[in-house]
Order: structure tokens, then C-alpha cells, then sequence
């Protein structure tokens, strides 16, 4: 009797001091769907071999919607880990869901070149824009952003919506006529002579891609790598071209404030900032990795565009008048 009651105690002082330990080291990371919570889910099965610990990946309609989801959960923290854009990115730290990051302690973040690393988060892989096309429906082979505005391409052409990417075409736009992001007249004003062009106008990269594939149109006028990386290769009908300026989007993984997990938290940003996480990540998303002692893909080589010489964007401004470009490219440019 004895020997039971002793054998039920340890029992129960095992489970609950390895139930305290596991639930401590388990942790929740919002990203996107599809690719990116695929190859999350990839790498947190490695980390989990590896470490024993867990991590629960949950996908994110947009960082907007992920945004909102940070600030709602304030009192009651249920993501640890976020992946967002960079204008969600200064938002969230105006908004005060983030926690201050500590690089210095982070063996690989060592190897992440100083302008990728922020005050409350750090670049995990550095996405790619460009031109998306059917070689079998477009005229010619895009080759520069000036070719949108090719006659041959009147009617063949979808172009995002004001939600999606918010502010980068404008500021395309502006940058090869002149402008910036303080000053995006020049883009509006070339963007409106695009109008005639424009076919439709697309919310989501799952539908910008279909259209494509339908043959609805010939062009997508700003695509992200990382969504069609798969569709690309020598024998495929799609092409893809980052035009100079090229336009990245360094993406950034932060440690959501209030969390109590975040030593484990920032191990697991240790783990995604290796190097054999960072090749991973760099080949699911035909992205450029933010480690620099990592190589891009063989694969990606002939499309990936090198981060240096990229055009620097002005995230600061673009986030404080988002709402007034967006408003502005709904009434001038999607208005029929």
C-alpha cells in the first residue's frame, strides 16, 4: 500500500513537472498559409527531432489581419513567434505587441547583415518582386518595369489591388518616373496611363496566380517569388523577372511582448537563422536568405535578384500614409 501511494505521488509530481516543462518550451508562430506555414511546419518537425520542443504554426490571412490579432490578445497572449511585413512591422512596435529583440545574444543572427536587423524583430528571409507572365500569351519578354506600359499588353495586364502589397506598386511607379515615397505623385500619374491595360485587379497571390493559369491575362503586373517559384523552371510556359530597381521585401520574425516563453522563443529564431534552416527557407521561397553565409539556390540564381543595389524603402513614410495611398489608388486607379 505503501509502495503505491508513493509510486501514485511520483506519478503525479512527473506529470506535472514535465507537463510545466513541456507547455513552457511549446510555442505558437503566426505566419501565412500555404508555402510559408508548409515550410514552417517543416522546419518546426526538424526542431522538434532536434530539441524535443514544439512549435504550432497557425497561418495569417495578412499581416493585417495578423496585426489584429497581436493587439486583441494583448492581455492574454496566445502567439508567441509572428512573421509580418514591414509596414505591419512599425505598426505592431507603434502598437506595443512586440517585444524588444536581443540579437547579441543569438549565434546566428552574427551572420545577418546589420540593415536586416531591427529593434523588435530580425529579417528571416528577404522576399522578391517582379513581373509574372505566360511566355505563351505575352507578346514579348518582359524584361523591365517600363514594359507594363508596352501597347501590346492593353487588356492582358492584372494588377493588385489596393490591399494587397499596399503601397509598393504606387511606389514602383513613382521611383522609375522620378518620385518616392514621399513624393508618389509621378507614379500615380503614370499608373493612371496604365489604366487601359489593366484587365483586372487581383486581392490575393492564389488568385493573381489562377488568372495566369486560366489565360484570363497575360501578365501579372507585380508578383511575390515566392508564390510561383514552383510554377518556373527551363520548360515552363510562366517567367518570372525582378526588373531593376528591384523592389525586396525584407521579412522579419519577432518575439510577440508578453510572452513568457520568450527564451524559447528566440532559440527557435536561432534555430530559422541557421544555416540549414535559412537554405530551407531560400528554397521553398525562391527568396534570398538572410543569413550571409548562406547561398542562394542554384535554381533561384538565374531569377533571384542580389539584396545589394535593391531600391531601400522608406518604411517609416510609407506607414504613416498608407491609409491616404491606399484611399488614393482605390478612387484613381481601380475606379473604372
Amino acid at each position: 500500500m505503501f509502495r503505491s501511494c508513493v509510486a501514485a505521488i511520483a506519478l503525479v509530481l512527473a506529470v506535472m513537472t514535465g507537463g510545466a516543462a513541456s507547455a513552457a518550451e511549446s510555442l505558437v508562430l503566426m505566419t501565412w498559409g500555404g508555402v510559408w506555414q508548409k515550410t514552417f511546419q517543416e522546419l518546426a518537425a526538424t526542431y522538434k527531432a532536434e530539441t524535443g520542443n514544439e512549435v504550432a504554426v497557425l497561418s495569417q490571412a495578412s499581416a493585417d489581419a495578423g496585426l489584429a490579432r497581436l493587439i486583441a490578445q494583448k492581455d492574454k497572449v496566445e502567439v508567441d513567434l509572428w512573421t509580418p511585413n514591414m509596414v505591419n512591422y512599425i505598426r505592431a512596435v507603434e502598437a506595443g505587441v512586440l517585444a524588444p529583440g536581443e540579437w547579441a545574444s543569438l549565434k546566428n543572427a552574427a551572420d545577418v547583415p546589420k540593415e536586416l536587423q531591427f529593434s523588435h524583430a530580425i529579417t528571416a528571409w528577404v522576399s522578391q518582386r517582379g513581373i509574372f507572365y505566360r511566355k505563351d500569351l505575352a507578346p514579348f519578354a518582359l524584361t523591365k518595369w517600363q514594359d507594363l506600359w508596352d501597347e501590346r499588353l492593353k487588356g492582358k495586364i492584372a494588377a493588385p489591388a489596393a490591399t494587397f502589397d499596399p503601397g509598393y506598386f504606387p511606389l514602383m511607379a513613382a521611383v522609375i518616373n522620378g518620385g518616392s515615397e514621399k513624393n508618389l505623385d509621378p507614379g500615380f500619374q503614370s499608373l493612371q496611363k496604365l489604366k487601359g491595360s489593366v484587365a483586372t485587379f487581383f486581392t490575393s497571390n492564389v488568385q493573381s496566380i489562377r488568372l495566369l493559369e486560366a489565360g484570363e491575362v497575360a501578365v501579372v503586373a507585380w508578383g511575390v517569388l515566392p508564390n510561383v517559384i514552383k510554377h518556373l523552371g527551363p520548360d515552363s510556359k510562366y517567367g518570372f523577372v525582378i526588373p531593376k530597381p528591384a523592389f525586396v521585401a525584407e521579412t522579419p520574425i519577432a518575439v510577440v511582448a508578453g510572452t513568457p516563453k520568450k527564451k524559447a522563443a528566440l532559440d527557435f529564431i536561432n534555430f530559422i537563422l541557421s544555416p540549414k534552416s535559412q537554405a530551407v527557407l531560400s528554397a521553398a521561397l525562391g527568396s534570398v536568405p538572410a543569413n550571409a553565409k548562406v547561398a542562394i539556390p542554384d535554381a533561384i540564381k538565374p531569377i533571384a535578384s542580389d539584396v545589394v543595389g535593391h531600391h531601400v524603402v522608406n518604411y517609416e513614410a510609407m506607414t504613416s500614409d498608407l491609409k491616404k495611398i491606399m484611399d488614393r489608388y482605390d478612387r484613381e486607379i481601380m475606379a473604372r
